[in-house]
């Protein structure tokens, strides 16, 4: 069978053919859930994998199945490849799940998943034609007999219980992306605060459900990959603090380097954070619980703010770098303005940050807004954050004062190139991260 897969880039980070792929290269990594997808392919499957931030996305017409990853941000270039494809007439309505829509009616063999598509719920805009709600790789059985049978089914409906599958490395064969990204889970399940939930791939997927893998079954895991750079994608190393222990303690002989996430909860158990250095974790990215609620406060209380600095500085001095993740409300028609925030970042000391901004939709639901860099930005819009955070002279002064904390291997292999990726996706007009 041949399988096509897609996905799709924000209008900012679309290739054009002709000019280089926009955003640093150290961001391009292989779409997640489409290396899970990969692995389940068997040897006579033919697999093609397109991904907008590098290529055109142009179907030879020949595939069984095109799959489309469709993220929070990108109704837009959905709609627009759905029209572009045929796949569904404007204004055609949406049957009901006990039917079946014949591919010639469709013209295409287009397949939605990802978070939007499974955001959308029952409420799915008119154009939208066969989706997955929920992990496309549980359903992947239901949907391969489907595309042999020549018949999708309108909506396709994942269990809530996670599971794990080893990424496919090497599915991406255009050289500008990283070929030899390495994430992995020991746990699957969100663990974002409450407010922020419904922006979290996992909390939409699975809800409230928590899939913990086998140490001996995550060992076996690192063992089978050849770099030394993993990225763990779960949320939350502070979540289960025992069982990350007893996991690191046994890492801690295959010599790996680790960039990890955490909450606020990881301040609370210092010896996790002690094993956590040794056991090789390189970068700590604490999620929104950290500046929750302390970032604006930080700004007139000077407490706050020196809590967040000795937070910062208890991780820098286990040879850590740290970054940091925030979500910001904007008012509509509302002035405010953000130096005191950015000012705030920058005194805590971090190495890193990626902001988030969200608004009050049409429909008075919050959504994510794309915030990117133009020159002149002002200190009442959003972007100046970014501007003043990665600003040259910032970036070069965390390199001069970080070897003393956390070494100069730290400082020039992880610092320096992910400072320089950040600054110059900022700088070439991408909202995210």
């Amino acid at each position: 069978m041949k399988v096509l897969a897609l996905a799709l880039a924000d209008e900012a980070q679309r290739f054009i053919k002709g000019y280089p792929p926009k955003g640093a290269r150290l961001f391009l990594k292989p779409n997640l859930e489409i290396s899970r997808l990969a692995a389940l392919l068997s040897e006579r499957d033919q697999f093609r994998y397109l991904d907008e931030r590098v290529e055109t996305l142009e179907p030879d017409g020949s595939e069984d199945i095109v799959l489309c990853h469709v993220g929070l941000t990108q109704a837009n270039p959905a709609r627009e490849l759905a029209a572009r494809l045929g796949a569904r007439a404007p204004g055609a309505g949406i049957p009901s799940d006990d039917c079946r829509l014949p591919i010639v009616d469709c013209q295409s063999k287009l397949v939605l998943f990802g978070p939007l598509a499974t955001a959308w719920g029952d409420s799915a805009p008119e154009w939208v034609g066969p989706r997955v709600v929920g992990d496309v790789t549980s359903v992947w059985p239901e949907l391969r007999q489907d595309a042999e049978s020549g018949a999708f089914k309108p909506v396709y409906r994942a269990p809530l219980q996670p599971a794990y599958i080893v990424p496919q490395r090497g599915i991406a064969r255009n050289p500008e992306m990283i070929a030899g990204h390495q994430p992995m889970s020991f746990i699957r399940g969100c663990f974002c605060p409450e407010p922020l939930r419904r922006f979290c791939t996992e909390y939409l997927y699975f809800g409230t459900n928590v899939l913990i893998r086998s140490p001996e079954e995550v060992i076996g895991e690192v063992l089978s990959v050849p770099d030394k750079r993993i990225q763990l994608l779960d949320e939350d190393v502070a979540s289960f603090p025992d069982y990350y222990y007893d996991l690191f303690r046994s890492l801690w002989n295959y010599r790996r380097q680790w960039l990890v996430n955490a909450s606020d909860r990881l301040f609370e158990h210092p010896r996790l954070i002690r094993l956590l250095a040794k056991a090789g974790v390189r970068m700590v990215f604490l999620n929104d619980s950290f500046l929750d609620g302390r970032l604006d406060r930080a700004g007139s209380d000077e407490r706050t703010l020196k809590w967040l600095y000795r937070q910062v500085k208890s991780l820098q001095a286990a040879k850590m770098l740290v970054g940091a993740r925030a979500t910001l409300r904007l008012e509509p028609g509302a002035k405010r303005n953000f130096e005191p925030a950015a000012a705030v970042l920058r005194k805590i000391d971090l190495d890193f940050v990626e902001l988030r901004f969200i608004e009050p939709g049409p429909d008075g639901t919050d959504r994510i807004c794309p915030v990117a860099y133009h020159p002149m930005v002002s200190n009442h819009e959003p972007g100046h954050i970014k501007n003043r955070f990665y600003a040259m002279e910032a970036i070069i002064d965390r390199l001069l004062r970080r070897p003393r904390r956390v070494g100069f291997y730290t400082t020039a292999t992880y610092l320096l190139p992910w400072s320089m990726a950040y600054r110059q996706s900022f700088l070439e007009g991408i909202p995210f991260p």
